[in-house]
């Protein structure tokens, strides 16, 4: 395995309280105005999804060590109906001095599919959703600003097995083309390998020359991987998987990632790669053993670290 686990895991804990007392998880973190934003995915007692934020200096930053905005959170649910239920999964990136955001939203129907929607903000901590949401459909954004476009990434089922990975282009970040939509990594449906059936929450690192992205994969599950997988591309449409994979695996039983693990987001700071990522578990049996086995009743989502030397090995 590259990465190794931070020994203080979960770092951020669900926490009595505040509006991650049951579930904390999908982290995002982007370098804005000095510092670097973590904005990650809570659930209160009221059993909504909300998206917070908190923030790091560079100068001291361990990796661990985050202040949280005290009004947390600042992304709610609803009170539009496609986003009633949850708003999940940020997924953020800078663009001429404002934040775009984008975010998985389940509205309040449970029978309509997820939609992708997007909030913008001028000071990263107040954001405003955009008129036209939800923009395409899906679940897990990623984006990339490169030469002129946005690329916008997340994961959709498949028809004859669980989720790929999916692609599609904007110029301004809220017009996008779905009849430009391609699919850039899908399960490998070789037996034996890690991502066999499913792929899902990719999240992107560039380090020049490469792209390189982090995905959980799984191979029996739609959306409970089991472990991260690494793939580099130059230019955002072609991948080529890590012969490695995978590059880190669920904890072991009874640990509290001892279920699954998604949204490995990662950032180089110095010699070494950070990886933020959720991970469930407190269940046993039942979290190792079953799709999303007592989820929200036995087992929980929280946010942990994992490090690694860089550069990634090269293939």
């Amino acid at each position: 395995m590259l990465f190794s686990r931070h020994p203080g895991n979960p770092i951020i804990p669900r926490s009595p309280g505040t509006f991650h007392s049951r579930h904390v998880a999908n982290p995002d973190v982007i370098t804005w105005q000095g510092k670097y934003l973590l904005y990650y995915r809570g659930q209160g007692e009221d059993r909504h999804d909300q998206i917070g934020v908190a923030w790091a200096d560079p100068a001291t930053f361990d990796g661990v060590s985050w202040e949280h905005y005290a009004d947390n959170p600042i992304i709610k649910a609803g009170p539009d109906a496609y986003d009633a239920q949850h708003v999940l999964d940020p997924g953020a990136v800078v663009m001429d001095d404002r934040i775009f955001l984008y975010y998985s939203a389940h509205p309040a129907v449970p029978s309509r599919y997820p939609g992708i929607c997007l909030a913008t903000s001028e000071d990263g901590i107040l954001f405003s959703k955009n008129a036209q949401n939800p923009i395409v459909v899906g679940m897990s954004p990623e984006v990339v600003y490169r030469d002129g476009l946005f690329h916008l990434f997340y994961t959709r089922p498949m028809m004859d097995r669980g989720q790929a990975w999916f692609m599609c282009l904007s110029e301004d970040g809220v017009h996008y083309h779905p009849w430009d939509e391609r699919v850039v990594l899908r399960p490998t449906e070789q037996a034996g390998d890690f991502d066999a059936y499913s792929i899902v929450t990719p999240r992107i690192l560039w380090d020049a020359p490469w792209y390189y992205a982090i995905y959980a994969g799984s191979d029996r599950y739609s959306d409970y991987p089991h472990a991260f997988g690494l793939a580099r591309s130059q230019d955002l449409y072609h991948w080529e998987r890590y012969p490695g994979n995978p590059i880190m695996l669920r904890g072991e039983p009874g640990a509290w990632d001892e279920g699954a693990l998604w949204f490995g987001t990662t950032i180089r700071h110095g010699d070494r790669y950070y990886l933020w990522y959720e991970g469930c578990g407190g269940g046993g049996a039942l979290a190792r053993d079953a799709d999303y086995g007592g989820y929200g009743s036995e087992t929980f989502s929280q946010i942990g670290l994992a490090t690694c030397p860089a550069p990634f090995p090269q293939w």
